[in-house]
């Protein structure tokens, strides 16, 4: 057995802690934190073997497909459950599918971590509320960003510091002590836990009309499989059908392309209008405020996340420099701004908190200035209306786009590198997903500022958006029928004789329908979601008694 030394526990417990700060970015943490295979790759070279470290992140990956946190909360916290098995599973030798059995009670129990670090934030969103009574904005950033960021890391540090130092040695003494038969069901239990991420991929997305793609890939992917073709070539493959049948399936859209005209139209017009009014004002806000603005959302959107509030706090935050331009000559409007953007929010980061920041600012320009110039100023009660009527729709096109699709694909096309050993498997999804949402986002930002309220009828309304998240979903289910028949692993060794003729059960299920008991496996929890709602926790218990049994016993 290997040994885990002091300095490599601490370099991984600070690893997670800086993680589920959240303090390195919406996206690049929430990828992170979601995903097993960038903190295997970190857990690799911090013990000095990446290959393996991969291949066991990427089996625990898959057990975590389809992972997303609504509200801000995750069912398990895959960072912390990769941070300790996969050290764990390197110093006592266990097999990837084994180190699962690791990863998943620990997953679980890191929840409730986050949701204690969440109450103790919600404490703190009261003392921001007299720091704004103040205009105190030092205070404010202290309490909004440095102290949430200091009491999450107190939190996960001395926690996995422990699990991962102490862990191996307890891990290995138990290992030698159960018998083979536990180990077998151990095995069993690890190699049909990715039937539920697959399953729960597939519920999320939600599409059961193009479920035909995940049946077509499942099939296409086990008859070409001794061919070894890469997931980039399934991905392409998939990219193709889904582009044909969207092609197929939004004809008139295409042909009749009334809607960009349209969104281009009013673009031009409102920008005119807003360029005209603003040379007449030196309140303005500039295209350095919108950059600095989405810079400071997107690097804390859920840092001081709280029960209470939830992102108000990184809301104020961001648009607090502007606010404070907008509103220098009249402190108490600057008091009132600040108070009402300290109220409940919650929407998903990009998709929704992007496009809403820049309509808000628009607004927030237009009060300024109307004060400004003695006129009747809009009601800041249509800002905050504004908000409120903008949070749920928007978070729904991103959780199912960002989180649910576009992550999920990247995943799915670099986790065959991972299995290899590769570190491709982890740098290609963690350099190319936060790069890609910062730079659409901070594009919503800008068109939210640029129409304003009507911005929501382009991203809402528009049907090349229906289009692209159809395509998108096709896509996405497809490579999950590709995951199933590569990494979802469950056989029978049954066998028995018949005058004198041997025969195998998992042989003769092959010739009725090769790979059946990996596909009624992810369609029957797949089944269940869809009817009983995404009840991970339950599912899970379930599969993990049920298999293992079946493995102890020998029927799997």
């Amino acid at each position: 057995m290997g040994q885990i030394t002091v300095l490599q526990a601490a370099l991984i417990a600070a690893w997670v802690a800086v993680v589920e700060s959240r303090i390195i970015g919406y996206t690049l943490s929430g990828f992170l934190r979601f995903t097993a295979v960038g903190t295997g790759f970190v857990v690799g070279l911090i013990m000095g073997n990446v290959p393996q470290a991969m291949v066991i992140a990427a089996t625990i990956q898959l057990v975590y497909m389809g992972i997303i946190a609504p509200g801000g909360t995750t069912p398990s916290e895959t960072v912390v459950a990769t941070a300790v098995a996969v050290p764990v599973a390197l110093a006592s030798g266990m097999t990837p599918e084994q180190s699962i059995a690791v990863a998943v009670p620990v997953g679980l129990l890191a929840a409730y971590l986050v949701s204690f670090r969440f109450f103790i934030n919600s404490l703190i969103t009261h003392w921001v509320d007299r720091l704004a009574e103040e205009l105190n904005d030092r205070g404010i950033t202290f309490a909004s960003v440095v102290l949430t960021t200091i009491i999450t890391m107190v939190l996960f540090f001395p926690s996995v510091f422990v699990a991962v130092y102490y862990g191996a040695p307890l891990i290995d003494s138990f290992l030698k002590t159960i018998p083979q038969s536990v180990l077998h069901a151990l095995t069993v239990v690890g190699g049909s836990l990715p039937a539920l991420g697959i399953a729960l991929t597939l519920a999320v997305i939600g599409r059961r009309e193009l479920m035909v793609f995940y049946l077509l890939a499942y099939f296409v992917s086990l008859i070409l499989k001794p061919l070894n073709v890469n997931a980039l070539i399934y991905a392409i493959f998939g990219g193709i059908a889904a582009y044909i049948y969207v092609i197929l399936y939004y004809k008139n859209v295409f042909e009749n392309d009334t809607n960009a005209d349209y969104e281009t139209k009013n673009s031009e017009d409102t920008r005119r209008k807003m360029d005209t009014t603003i040379s007449n004002s030196d309140i303005k806000v500039t295209e350095k405020d919108l950059k600095s603005t989405w810079f400071r959302w997107w690097l804390t959107t859920e840092v001081p996340h709280s029960f209470e509030r939830l992102q108000a706090l990184a809301f104020q935050w961001s648009i607090m420099p502007v606010l404070r331009k907008l509103y220098k000559n009249n402190l108490n409007e600057l008091k009132e701004a600040y108070k009402r953007h300290l109220v409940f929010f919650n929407t998903q980061g990009t998709w929704g908190g992007a496009p809403i920041l820049g309509i808000t600012l628009s607004l927030e320009e237009q009060r300024a200035r109307a004060i400004a110039e003695g006129k009747e100023a809009p009601d800041p009660n249509i800002i905050n209306a504004t908000k409120v009527g903008l949070m749920g729709p928007l978070a729904g096109i991103g959780d199912s786009v960002e989180w649910s699709t576009i992550m999920y694909l990247l995943i799915a096309i670099a986790l065959p590198w991972a299995k290899s050993g590769s570190a491709m498997g982890a740098l290609f999804p963690l350099i190319l997903f936060p790069v890609i949402t910062y730079t659409y986002g901070y594009y919503f930002l800008r068109l939210g500022y640029r129409l304003g309220r009507e911005s929501v009828n382009v991203l809402l309304g528009g049907e090349k958006l229906k289009a692209l998240i159809t395509g998108l979903s096709t896509l996405g289910l497809f490579m999950m029928g590709v995951l199933t028949s590569s990494y979802v692993s469950i056989s029978t060794p049954l066998k028995w004789t018949i005058s004198g003729k041997a025969f195998e059960l998992q042989a003769i299920l092959d010739k009725i329908l090769p790979g059946m008991l990996p596909l009624l496996t992810v369609l029957l929890v797949y089944w269940y979601f869809t009817k009983k709602g995404l009840k991970v926790l339950k599912v899970l218990g379930w599969m993990v008694v049920i298999f293992f049994i079946l493995g102890w016993i020998g029927i799997l």
